[in-house]
Order: structure tokens, then C-alpha cells, then sequence
């Protein structure tokens, strides 16, 4: 057996993208009822990597840059193709005209572990997306998964990437792969409101975060 043989336990594609509602809100608490946030599946926080298979998928896409070169980047690869595969077919048709931003990573462009996952996830989406754009980039390197930090604090180490900011956006979808206390996005939505006032905003996040739980709604084994 070859490693294209082989299939990760990752969680099995839902029928439909879920949204943030008045039932979860409070689990993401930068995240207001004006916010339009949809979701695929459910990460829960604190286990391990095998005991959930959503966290066994987000782990393997977030492996970082410097394995590039090794056995183990396979995963980081297949990761993002079953990811891309269930935006593929979930993804609603009017969506697809939408401008896609990805949420930049921790680290700027110019850091050699800088890891584009979510640009080259989005990249990997077919029918290809017509319109993706780092439409915002980082100003300096920032802490990966720190904690505390206000939305308009994560908007000051955001700026509008003006090399792509043309044609002007009509309905942008900001893109990660986990939703947890949602200051990121919000942090982009700043970001991107101030400069297109009359755009419309959503968030499309890979997984959110739960608290642990026996038994996660869209959980479970392919």
C-alpha cells in the first residue's frame, strides 16, 4: 500500500454549510448578531489531535511550513484537498462570484515559515473561485493562537493590500480554518469596511471551536 492509498479519519462532509446562530453566539463572543459567520464542522478544544476527526484535520493543514521537504507534508497536502473538496461542493452558487480573503497567517509574507494554507486551500477549490485576494496583509509578525487580543487590536497590525484592491468588492467572504473567539475576523471586518463601506461581509471558517463534548454534531469517521 502507497501513501495515495491511504485516508486519514477525517469528519465526513455536511449536507450543508451550518451558520453562527442565537444557539452558538455566545461560544464566540466577538462575534455579534449583525454577523454573518457559517461554518463546516465542530474542533474540539483542548483534545487530541486523534480522539476528534476534525482535529486530526486541522492539525494536519496547519502543519507547519518547515516540513515541506519531509514525509509528513503529504498529510499537510491531503488535508487541504478533502477541505477544498467539501468547500467545493458546499459552497452556494451565488457565493462563487464572491470576492474570497483569506485571514493571513501569523506570520507576513516576508518570514520564511509564513504559510499560505487558506490561499492555497482556496486555490484548490473546484470549479476554480474567480476572484481570491490577499486583500489584507499583515504589517508585522504576530503571536500564533494568543489569547486576549481585541478586534480593533488585530485591526491595527491589518492593512488593505493595494496591489489588489481593484476592482472594488461587492460581497467579500473572509476565509480561516478555525473560529474560535472570532477577534480575527472581526479584525478584518474593520479593516475591510473601512475601506469598502458598501461591501457586504461574511466569514467561512473551515471548523469552530467547541468545548469538549462526547459527542460533536458533525463529528465522526469517513
Amino acid at each position: 500500500m502507497t501513501k495515495s492509498d491511504l485516508r486519514l479519519p477525517y469528519p465526513p462532509i455536511p449536507d450543508r454549510l451550518q451558520q453562527i446562530d442565537a444557539l452558538t453566539l455566545d461560544e464566540h463572543w466577538h462575534i455579534g448578531v449583525d454577523d454573518e459567520c457559517f461554518f463546516l464542522w465542530e474542533r474540539v478544544t483542548g483534545a487530541k489531535y486523534d480522539q476528534y476527526a476534525t482535529n486530526q484535520l486541522i492539525k494536519n493543514i496547519k502543519i507547519p511550513t518547515s516540513y515541506r521537504d519531509q514525509p509528513r507534508w503529504f498529510w499537510k497536502v491531503q488535508a487541504i484537498d478533502y477541505a477544498a473538496s467539501a468547500l467545493s461542493r458546499l459552497l452556494p452558487e451565488p457565493w462563487r462570484n464572491a470576492t474570497f480573503v483569506p485571514i493571513p497567517p501569523s506570520l507576513t509574507k516576508g518570514n520564511p515559515d509564513h504559510d499560505p494554507r487558506v490561499l492555497d486551500l482556496l486555490h484548490t477549490v473546484r470549479p476554480r473561485l474567480p476572484d481570491i485576494r490577499e486583500l489584507v496583509l499583515l504589517n508585522a509578525d504576530a503571536v500564533a493562537n494568543e489569547k486576549n487580543i481585541s478586534p480593533e487590536a488585530r485591526a491595527e497590525n491589518y492593512r488593505i493590500n493595494e496591489e489588489c484592491e481593484c476592482p472594488e468588492p461587492i460581497d467579500i467572504i473572509i476565509v480561516d480554518d478555525m473560529l474560535a473567539g472570532g477577534s480575527h475576523f472581526k479584525g478584518m471586518k474593520i479593516v475591510l469596511n473601512g475601506r469598502f463601506p458598501q461591501a457586504r461581509v461574511y466569514g467561512l471558517f473551515l471548523s469552530r471551536a467547541i468545548r469538549p463534548n462526547p459527542a460533536p454534531i458533525l463529528d465522526g469517521l469517513i
